[in-house]
């Protein structure tokens, strides 16, 4: 099914493979392998809005070495100074409750199904995406395509800024670059199946820096095991309210949150969104100034 439709969208699309001698020759053969259509991948990646952009593994690899050799300790006052603290003003606030107000029946049936207050999920979208009002500007597959091929170490490693020619540093990073390729490769594969289950072209699907997508910022891996056909039109949508609501608390549910935990189990199943120890203040921060808009069970 998935190569099928990969012929169908490269149909479409009425592009030109470019030839194994591109860029992407490493990927197409390792998707290849994995039992892929060559021409239908190939004439996707020929797309002129496919470009590599290994900024973006640099990116990710720098924060991580900065945050393993550079800690920092996370304060309120940390949230404050951060980028986090405009999602805590009285004005944004507003706009969060009235969201949950224009989508009551929603968050109360999926608080209902999941044991998640509504007040955390709405928290979540809006640090998140602003509520579904910016769901990132790049597209996906370019994003973890890019990625995935950064697993090769070389293609970054004279882009970084923090490894201070360290060994411990480099061979940190370098290893990092292997992990997050595997996992940007998983991730793309994904991408390919959520399309196709969507019936859109994967060249198509906005996302984030690092390919999150949807109103509640899935990564593709989650978005097939997470997400939730709430409104019973047959497809997982993560850009729809009632698909992204639900899929968010069925996501927290499937990572440990339940009835009656702890605050350090409610702030571990948080940190598993988005493993930052801001992200999660910012969140249930969020989550407690919504807490009075709550709807009424």
């Amino acid at each position: 099914m998935l190569v099928a439709a990969l012929l169908l969208f490269s149909a479409v699309a009425q592009v030109t493979f470019a030839g194994p001698e591109t860029v992407w020759a490493p990927l197409i053969a390792r998707l290849e392998a994995d039992g892929l259509d060559r021409a239908a991948i190939s004439a996707l990646f020929a797309s002129p809005a496919v470009a590599f952009d290994p900024s973006i593994m640099t990116k990710k690899i720098d924060s991580m070495v900065k945050n393993r050799f550079e800690p920092v300790t996370v304060t309120r006052r940390s949230l404050e100074k951060s980028a986090y603290r405009r999602f805590l003003d009285p004005w944004t606030i507003s706009n969060a409750a009235k969201y949950m107000a224009e989508n009551r029946e929603t968050f109360t049936s999926a608080e209902k199904a999941y044991g998640v207050p509504a007040e955390v999920v709405a928290a979540i979208l809006l640090v998140e995406t602003k509520l579904g009002s910016y769901l990132g500007d790049r597209e996906a597959f370019g994003v973890l395509a890019s990625m995935a091929l950064c697993s090769d170490f070389e293609l970054v490693r004279a882009r970084l800024k923090n490894l201070k020619n360290s060994p411990e540093r480099t061979a940190f990073a370098k290893q990092a670059a292997q992990d997050k390729g595997t996992w940007a490769y998983e991730e793309f594969k994904a991408l390919l199946t959520y399309a196709t289950a969507k019936k859109t072209s994967p060249l198509t699907i906005p996302g984030s820096i690092y390919g999150a997508i949807g109103i509640c910022q899935f990564m593709p891996t989650n978005a097939l095991r997470f997400g939730v056909d709430a409104d019973k039109d047959g497809v997982v949508d993560l850009f729809a309210e009632p698909d992204a609501i639900h899929s968010v608390a069925n996501y927290l549910r499937g990572h440990g949150w339940k009835a009656g935990q702890t605050e350090e189990e409610r702030r571990a199943a948080i940190y598993s969104y988005n493993h930052s120890n801001l992200y999660v203040m910012a969140v249930l921060t969020v989550a407690d100034k919504l807490t009075p808009y709550r709807p009424a069970s």
